[in-house]
């Protein structure tokens, strides 16, 4: 017996605990896409699996709705995968141990993955249920969202019919999204000498930090554990002599990184003096920080005096002068849409290989232009300092349409369920419909989903009052698409 099987809407909650079994962190979504095609082969739907592992089930509409126009109900299959500090969590393997408080679901040390469970078992509801009523479905199920829209991308739109659509990846009630940025992931490599010397090994730690989503939470002033370790070393360096073994911070680049670490040489003497300008670093910073990341810890701990590896000085000076300079965080708010992040940058990932120093940045933006002079920073800043830069993946920003029919109705529905209007708003996170309105044309598009609050975190939940409330609302929807 499922700890969610009391829940309402039973099907909806029994399919996203079933789901919660079967592994499917992004690149890893196999079982998943096996899971969705034997859905279908049992309730005799058709369907299409890709060779990227996507998957599209397509339902007649219900008694009289035969001839109406297609809708597309759409999300992502693949999740985030994070554990919380100490957490031993095997994602390829173990099941995400589901737990509920009070009004959410939430899971035991690692992420939901309500983003975007919640989405497959609606659409899975809807298909299992033939007293539903809908027009003809075409649901559509992605792999590797997160890591850069990839499974939308390399989706044949020749497999679509429809042109309207529905995208379940947002994360908040109450509100039709209508509209998303755009981004460009780059990839940065500045060269590493190294030389050997004997010292006392140290290793920094930046930790308890909230990370968070790059798109949906930028704009809430939090640390990136990455930048904050380059500011350490910066003024470290000016304090007391040190050399860099290495430097890493993060494992997503759409993810804002909450730790950080740094392995260091000093001489015996110095490492006193350490420790009380790490205390002295921390008090401010947590001083500056107050009210965002009041649980930043930065630990020190010192091994024994032995012969290490580490980056030659001019190479030291060149990684610290990176993460210095690299740009991060909001750029530009919108002039237009009060409170909407225009543009913005998230240093998610860096790490130290012997020869290079390596950094991923995810930018986004509502426009073109301003993705691109972000990128020109960080390429202008990368070969002013001996290294090179790849765009390992862009993805085009989702425009506002003010003509709209399906926006139009789903904003009627949502009034005379609830007697005020929705929200209609555009946002700075990436999602799919950027992808399928720039493949299909003619596509009209909105976004819509339950509460939700620490996606992309250990501390992820899952309102379960207000996902009853989006499904009644979904439902009153595909009545009303007639």
């Amino acid at each position: 017996m499922g700890i969610l099987t009391e829940l309402e809407p039973k099907n909806v909650f029994r399919y996203f605990e079933e789901i919660s079994a079967i592994p499917r962190g992004s690149g890893d979504t196999q079982a998943m896409t096996e899971y969705l095609v034997q859905f279908a082969i049992d309730h005799n739907l058709d369907a299409i699996a890709d060779e990227e592992g996507n998957v599209i089930m397509k339902k007649p509409g219900s008694e009289g709705y035969e001839e109406s126009d297609i809708v597309i109900l759409q999300g992502h299959m693949d999740m985030v995968c994070a554990a919380a500090p100490g957490v031993a969590h095997n994602f390829e393997t173990d099941p995400i141990t589901l737990a509920i408080e009070d009004d959410y679901i939430t899971a035991v040390g690692t992420t939901l993955g309500g983003d975007d469970g919640i989405a497959v078992a609606y659409m899975l509801a809807i298909l299992d249920d033939d007293t539903i009523a809908h027009p003809p479905l075409e649901c559509v199920f992605t792999v590797d969202e997160e890591t850069g829209l990839v499974g939308a991308n390399l989706l044949d739109p020749s497999f679509i019919d429809g042109r309207r659509m529905i995208n379940l990846d947002s994360e908040e009630e109450g509100i039709i999204t209508t509209g998303c940025a755009g981004a460009t992931i780059i990839i940065t490599s500045i060269p590493v000498g190294r030389a050997v010397i004997k010292g006392l090994p140290v290793l920094v730690e930046i930790g308890g930090l909230k990370g968070g989503h790059s798109g949906a939470e930028i704009d809430k002033s939090r640390i990136n554990a990455d930048k904050l370790m380059g500011r350490y070393l910066y003024e470290l360096d000016r304090k007391i002599a040190f050399s860099l073994c290495d430097v890493s911070g993060g494992d997503k680049d759409n993810v804002i990184p909450a730790s950080s670490k740094a392995h260091l040489v000093i001489d015996d003497e110095d490492l006193e003096a350490v420790n009380n300008f790490t205390k002295e670093f921390t008090d401010a910073i947590r001083k500056e920080y107050a009210g965002t990341d009041d649980g930043l810890t930065i630990k020190i701990e010192s091994g024994h005096p032995h012969k290490v590896s580490v980056m030659d000085p001019e190479s030291q000076n060149k990684v610290i002068t990176f993460l210095m300079h690299i740009p991060n965080g909001v750029q530009h708010m919108s002039g237009i849409s009060k409170g909407l992040v225009q543009t913005s940058t998230n240093l998610g990932i860096i790490k130290t290989g012997q020869t290079q120093f390596l950094t991923t940045s995810m930018i986004r933006s509502s426009y073109t232009s301003e993705k691109d002079y972000v990128a020109a920073q960080i390429r202008s800043l990368t070969k002013y300092l001996g290294g090179s830069t790849q765009v390992s993946y862009t993805f085009p920003a989702w425009e506002y349409n003010e003509n709209s029919e399906l926006q139009k109705v789903m904003a009627d529905v949502y009034e005379e369920m609830n007697g005020k209007k929705p929200v209609i708003n555009v946002i700075h996170a990436g999602l799919e419909c950027g992808v399928f309105v720039s493949k299909i044309e003619g596509l009209d598009a909105v976004s819509i989903g339950p509460d939700m609050i620490g996606i992309h975190t250990p501390d992820e939940k899952l309102s379960i009052s207000s996902a009853k409330r989006t499904w009644d609302y979904l439902l009153k929807v595909l009545s009303a698409l007639k």
